[in-house]
């Protein structure tokens, strides 16, 4: 039997030597022990079985110990492992062998219960140093040998397994102590903070309240989401589930903070799965962390084969949840504004200022009231009677038949201040780098080329500490824009733009209108669509109507779970001709195909939900912009959600997670492109180096 008083046993007899002859004997202690050695003492493998092999007794003739040494076996523990239920398989085998030692003489007798065909030599072969020389193993015997290292081999990958487990979960547990730790809580030392040094977050009551968790920028809403994250880390159950979403991004190792929120990801969803509901995910920052908070989510959810153990596998979809699971517990987003303009959060219903921004202004008794305020909105954004809506995502995919989209993205460099260009050979021309992180993934809010892009891409160069501070700059550099000549990289207005709408073999085209006639984009400037109800904090779209129609008749806005894309085009005296702020839009179905002509040294600007990066052709060809609902999300809708402005949120659909697409197969599609985007392999699709820049004739930073 293969067990520990064997073994024990066999250590009190002359340290495993055997008596001449006693082949039997020595190949039972291997068989025990798990394999068979070579000369160097390592192990050998199973091919080696049938070669002439090295006598055990002379092996381990230098082991100190019977269970420990040179013989490159696992000893006692790996005795221990290999009782399993499956010991019971080699019970006769090992017994056999167990009887074939005479105990008193320690001599080998005839092995009959093994093999009929197989007896002992009587009298041994000798070497040159007077030691049993080595034979060929039998079938029986290789068969044990097997048996023992298959056990021995399963033994080691579980002891290997548990080790891993638990070094995983020390490194998750040091990691949550560092979140709460006073170097991580840095942001906390700062003076003031607008709720209250001592203030708490409401109580929160797991058999009444939502699972949730939180991403929150620190930086944004003038530092109040610092504030905030401040006031989680000192209250119980939101200090484990608050996160500081720029950490996070950074902090991706093994049992690093995205393992953690991972971890916390997993238990909302259990969680959820026993109320019958489902979680909620607070996306704390600007109009572009909406789309950051999607894409931490999914790498979250990436399944890693190489991870398994720590429980990534895939479910068969790439995905560490099922596709039920993905189904009914994707978290619904809920949009805390404290960014500039807060679009994303005044569509949902959650106001345009960050919760206790108005109260904090007051003399008198401001910290208790901007602290009410935001118990409140966290109140309700886990109140499970909070009403949850269905809202489209689209995204940037190559088009039908190619692999990979054929432009490349800069980002604008240069000089702080009114103006950014830089003079070179005697022209004053605008300056790129390579472009930084995040790529176009998700587009949640709105799309446009042309003018506000261009903005935004100069207002990221001088962005503010204030919201306020932010708006004027926004301000400043639209009327530097409007003074200045258009420099050599960008063409007039919209000129060499197209536009087609509608999926594959039902394009329209939408820009420029009356092509047919002859007429350019040059007259305009700008062009996109959108996909919630406001922008800029300003302007809102609605159906094209006649002049009449404009002022006297209620028409119906752009609505962000409709499935369908709210296109708009216009000029500068657009503002007069609709009247105000209200811009006239077309509702498109199956995407939009953005082309342009692509001359070498010349681009164009876009922007996504805040960000603006200049699009080029690295070949100096015409290049193409694709862009397709990817995602069905859930959102959780505020208590200031107005559908005067933004439409009735029921879109007869129950709310649920869903990959957009006609079909199965390009649902896929959709899902694999995310997948490649969240692991970082998109950035090489899309991201120009500095070469492909100089390639085509772009100023980029650097020598020259």
């Amino acid at each position: 039997r293969f067990g520990l008083e064997r073994c024990q046993r066999e250590q009190s007899r002359s340290r495993f030597a055997r008596p001449m002859g006693s082949e039997t004997s020595s190949l039972s202690c291997c068989a025990e022990l798990g394999g068979t050695v070579s000369p160097d003492g390592t192990p050998l493998g199973l091919d080696s079985l049938r070669e002439p092999c090295f006598h055990l007794p002379v092996l381990l003739k230098d082991v100190q110990s019977p269970f420990h040494g040179k013989a490159g076996f696992s000893g006692l523990n790996g005795v221990k492992d290999l009782q399993t239920k499956e010991e019971s398989d080699t019970q006769p085998l090992a017994t056999t062998f167990a009887e074939s030692v005479d105990p008193a003489t320690e001599t080998a007798t005839e092995m009959h219960h093994v093999s009929s065909s197989s007896s002992m030599e009587s009298v041994p072969v000798l070497d040159s140093d007077g030691l049993p020389m080595s034979r060929l193993y039998t079938d029986a015997e290789e068969k044990i040998l097997r048996q023992a290292k298959r056990r021995w081999t399963s033994a080691q990958l579980q002891a290997d397994k548990l080790r891993r487990a638990s070094e995983f979960e020390e490194l998750i547990e040091q990691t949550r102590l560092q979140m709460l730790a006073p170097a991580a809580m840095s942001i906390c030392s700062m003076p003031a903070n607008r709720y209250g040094a001592d203030a708490r977050m409401p109580t929160f009551e797991p058999e009444r309240h939502t699972p949730m968790l939180a991403l929150i920028n620190p930086f944004s809403g003038a530092m109040a989401g610092s504030d905030i994250l401040c006031l989680a880390r000192q209250t119980p159950y939101y200090q484990n589930t608050f996160f500081n979403i720029i950490d996070v991004v950074k902090d991706q190792r093994r049992g690093g903070l995205l393992d953690v929120f991972r971890l916390e990801l997993c238990r909302a969803k259990e969680e959820a799965k026993e109320m019958g509901t489902r979680p909620r995910l607070i996306s704390g920052g600007g109009d572009g962390t909406a789309s950051f908070t999607l894409f931490m989510v999914f790498a979250a959810l990436r399944a890693d084969p190489t991870r398994e153990e720590d429980g990534f596998e895939d479910q068969g979809n790439g995905l560490i949840w099922t596709d039920k699971e993905m189904k009914d517990y994707f978290p619904a987003l809920a949009q805390m504004p404290l960014g500039s303009a807060n679009d994303f959060g005044r569509t949902l219903g959650w106001g345009q200022r960050y919760p206790g921004d108005s109260e904090s202004r007051g003399i008198v008794g401001s910290r208790v009231k901007a602290l009410d305020a935001l118990r409140n909105w966290i109140s309700s954004a886990i109140d499970p009677r909070t009403r949850l809506a269905n809202f489209d995502v689209f995204g940037i995919v190559p088009r039908d038949g190619e692999e990979a989209c054929n432009f490349k993205l800069a980002e604008l460099s240069g000089r702080r201040g009114l103006n950014p260009k830089v003079n070179i050979d005697g022209k004053d021309q605008l300056l790129m780098k390579e472009a930084g992180l995040p790529v176009p993934l998700f587009l949640c809010l709105y799309f446009s080329a042309g003018f506000a892009a261009y903005m935004t891409a100069r207002f990221q160069m001088n962005r503010r500490r204030t919201p306020l501070q932010n708006k004027l700059e926004y301000a400043r550099q639209a009327f530097g824009i409007v003074s200045e000549w258009v420099p050599p990289q960008l063409n007039v207005g919209l000129d060499g733009v197209q536009i087609t709408c509608g999926g594959e073999g039902k394009e329209e085209t939408y820009f420029p209108p009356r092509a047919e006639k002859g007429n350019t984009g040059r007259n305009y400037r700008e062009v996109g669509f959108l996909n919630i109800n406001w922008q800029a904090g300003m302007a809102n779209g609605a159906d094209r109507a006649p002049m009449l129609g404009r002022i006297c008749s209620t028409r119906e806005p752009a609505k962000f779970n409709d499935g369908r894309m709210d296109m708009y085009r216009l000029k500068f005296a657009s503002a007069i001709k609709n009247p105000g702020l209200k811009i006239q839009t077309d509702k498109k179905d199956g995407g939009i195909t953005f082309t342009h002509e692509g001359t070498r040294g010349k681009g164009i600007f876009f922007q996504w939900d805040g960000e603006a990066r200049f699009a080029f052709s690295p070949s100096g060809e015409q290049f193409h912009i694709n862009i397709r609902k990817m995602l069905n999300i859930p959102v959780v809708l505020g208590p200031e959600y107005d559908a005067r402005v933004t439409g009735d949120p029921d879109n007869g659909r129950p709310v649920h997670f869903a990959f957009a697409g006609p079909t199965e197969e390009k649902s896929a599609v959709f899902r694999e492109r995310i997948l490649r985007g969240v692991c970082g392999e998109l950035n090489a699709e899309l991201l120009a180096s500095r070469d492909e820049m100089a390639a085509v004739g772009l100023p980029c930073e650097g020598p020259r």
